[in-house]
C-alpha cells in the first residue's frame, strides 16, 4: 500500500518521537536499577561489617549462641533479610531467615583478605524471586574463625522496576498514539501551500499556458520548486507559440505552391491543349514539387537538429579554404546574376564541415538574390582568442530596422518578398541560426545604408573541444 506524503512523514517523527523515548526509558530504567540495587547491597555489605565487629568482639563460639539476641536484632525491621552464622568447620550458630530465602554457601573474603566482605552474589528463590547475598570471615578472641553471611529477598525493588517498567511502557505507547496523530495534523497542515501549488498546476492547461504558480504563498523552502516550475511553463508556452506559428507559417507556404498547381492544371482542363502546352504544365508542376521537397527538406532538418540526439561530425578546418570552395560552387549562379564573390581571410574552425557548408551556402545564396548586377560580394573568415567569425557582405537596399530583427525567424520574408515566393521558402536564414547555434555559437544580422552583412561566430576550440561544449 502507497503511503501518502502525509503519512510517511507522521510516520517518521514518530518513529524519531518513540525511538527517543524509549532511549530515555531505558536509561531512565537502568540508572534507577543499579541505584536501587546498589543501595540494597551496600546496605548488606554494612550489615556484615557490623555483625563481623561484634563478633570479634566476643570470647568464643559458644559466646555467639549467648549473644544471638544482639545479632538477630540487627534483621529487625527487615523481613527480607536472612542471617547465618557458622564456625569455620561448618557448624551453624545462627540461621535467621523469616523469609525463608534458602540461604545458599557464599563465597568469602578471607580475614587476612584486603576486602571486608567477599562479592555480592546473586540468585533466585522460587524461580522468581531475586536474592542478594554477601558473606565475611571473621576472627574470635580465642583465634577461631566465624563465617558470617548476610541475604536480603529484593522482590520488593524488583517490584518496584516492574512498576516502572510498565509506567515507561505505558507512557511511550500513549505518546507514539498522541504523535501519530499530532505529527499528521501537523504535517497535512504544513503541506496545504504544496497541495495549493498542485491544484494550481491542474488548473493550467494547453489553452492557458500563461498562467503561473503565484511565489507569494509558498513557503521559503518551494520557492525555487514553483520558480522552476514556472520556468518551465514559460518555456513550454514559448515552444507552443513557436510550434503554432510554424504550424500557420508551414501551412502559408505550402498553400501557395499547392494551388499553383490546382490552379495550372484547372486552366490546363478547361480545354483541349497541345502536346507542348502538357509538357511546359508537366514542368511547371515539377517545378512546383521541387519547392515543396525542399520545404519539407528544411522543416526536417531543423526538427532534427533542435533533437537532442542529433550528432555533429565535428572536424578542425581552415574556414578560408571552405569559403573559397563554396564561391567556386557558386560561380554560375554568380556569373548568370552579374555579381561578383570575392573571398579573403582565413581561421581554423572546429565544426561540422558539412553543416558550415550549409550555412554559409543558405548565406551567400541570399546575398546573390538581394545583390545588384556588376556588384561584389564578400565573404571573409577571421579569428581571436573567442574563437572564429565567418562574415557574408553584400551591397543593397538593406534591411529595415524593424524587420532586422527577425530574419532569421522561420518563414519570416518582408512583403516584398513573399511577392516573389519562387526564390525563397523562408527558412534558409532559420537553418544558418539553427546550425551555428547547436555549435555553441551565434548568428548575427547589420544591415544599414546600400550594405547588409550576416556574421556566424563559432566558439574556439581547446584540444579539439569547442570551448563552451559539454
Amino acid at each position: 500500500m502507497r503511503l501518502s506524503l502525509s503519512a510517511r512523514l507522521a510516520l517518521i517523527f514518530s518513529l524519531i518521537t518513540v525511538l527517543s523515548l524509549s532511549l530515555a526509558g531505558v536509561v531512565l530504567f537502568n540508572a534507577l536499577t543499579h541505584q536501587l540495587l546498589g543501595q540494597g547491597d551496600l546496605n548488606l555489605e554494612l550489615k556484615v561489617r557490623h555483625l563481623r565487629q561484634l563478633a570479634e568482639e566476643l570470647d568464643s563460639a559458644a559466646a555467639i549462641r549467648d549473644h544471638q539476641v544482639r545479632f538477630v536484632a540487627l534483621a529487625l525491621g527487615d523481613p527480607d533479610l536472612a542471617l547465618r552464622i557458622e564456625t569455620a568447620g561448618g557448624t551453624v550458630l545462627i540461621d535467621h531467615d523469616p523469609s525463608h530465602i534458602g540461604m545458599i554457601a557464599l563465597a568469602a573474603t578471607p580475614v587476612a583478605g584486603r576486602a571486608a566482605t567477599g562479592p555480592v552474589q546473586q540468585w533466585t528463590t522460587g524461580g522468581t524471586i531475586p536474592v542478594h547475598g554477601v558473606a565475611s570471615m571473621a576472627t574470635l578472641r580465642d583465634g577461631s574463625g566465624l563465617k558470617i553471611s548476610a541475604a536480603r529477598s529484593m522482590s520488593d525493588e524488583a517490584q518496584l522496576l516492574n512498576n516502572y517498567r510498565d509506567i515507561i511502557f505505558a507512557t511511550v505507547a500513549s505518546t507514539t498514539l498522541i504523535a501519530v496523530v499530532l505529527c499528521y495534523l501537523f504535517v497535512r497542515h504544513a503541506l496545504v501551500p504544496l497541495r495549493t501549488i498542485a491544484a494550481s498546476a491542474q488548473s493550467i492547461t494547453a489553452e492557458r499556458l500563461d498562467s503561473r504558480i503565484d511565489v507569494s504563498g509558498a513557503p521559503l523552502e518551494l520557492h525555487d520548486l514553483v520558480q522552476s516550475l514556472n520556468a518551465m511553463l514559460r518555456r513550454l508556452q514559448h515552444g507552443f507559440d513557436r510550434l503554432w506559428q510554424f504550424t500557420v507559417d508551414l501551412a502559408h507556404d505550402l498553400r501557395t505552391p499547392i494551388g499553383n498547381m490546382r490552379v495550372a492544371s484547372e486552366v490546363a482542363l478547361t480545354r483541349t491543349r497541345s502536346a507542348t502546352d502538357y509538357r511546359a504544365l508537366l514542368a511547371s508542376n515539377i517545378e512546383e514539387c521541387d519547392r515543396v521537397g525542399r520545404m519539407i527538406e528544411s522543416v526536417l532538418f531543423l526538427a532534427r537538429a533542435e533533437s537532442p540526439q542529433f550528432a555533429l561530425r565535428r572536424a578542425e578546418f581552415d574556414a578560408g579554404e571552405e569559403l573559397q570552395r563554396i564561391a567556386e560552387y557558386f560561380e554560375g549562379i554568380s556569373a548568370e546574376s552579374g555579381v561578383h564573390v570575392r573571398v579573403s581571410g582565413r581561421a581554423q574552425i572546429y565544426a561540422d564541415r558539412e553543416l558550415f557548408r550549409r550555412a554559409v551556402s543558405n548565406l551567400l545564396a541570399n546575398a546573390l538574390r538581394h545583390t545588384p548586377r556588376d556588384a561584389t560580394v564578400l565573404m571573409a573568415a577571421s579569428e581571436s582568442a573567442q574563437g572564429a567569425s565567418i562574415s557574408v557582405q553584400n551591397p543593397g537596399e538593406g534591411i529595415a530596422a524593424a524587420d532586422l530583427g527577425k530574419v532569421f525567424d522561420r518563414f519570416y520574408r518582408g512583403d516584398e518578398a513573399r511577392s516573389n515566393s519562387d526564390a525563397s521558402n523562408g527558412l534558409g536564414l532559420a537553418i544558418v541560426k539553427t546550425i551555428v547555434e547547436i555549435h555553441g555559437g551565434t548568428a548575427l544580422a547589420r544591415s544599414d545604408v546600400g550594405t547588409t552583412a550576416f556574421e556566424l561566430r563559432f566558439p574556439a576550440f581547446r584540444d579539439g573541444v569547442a570551448a563552451g561544449s559539454s
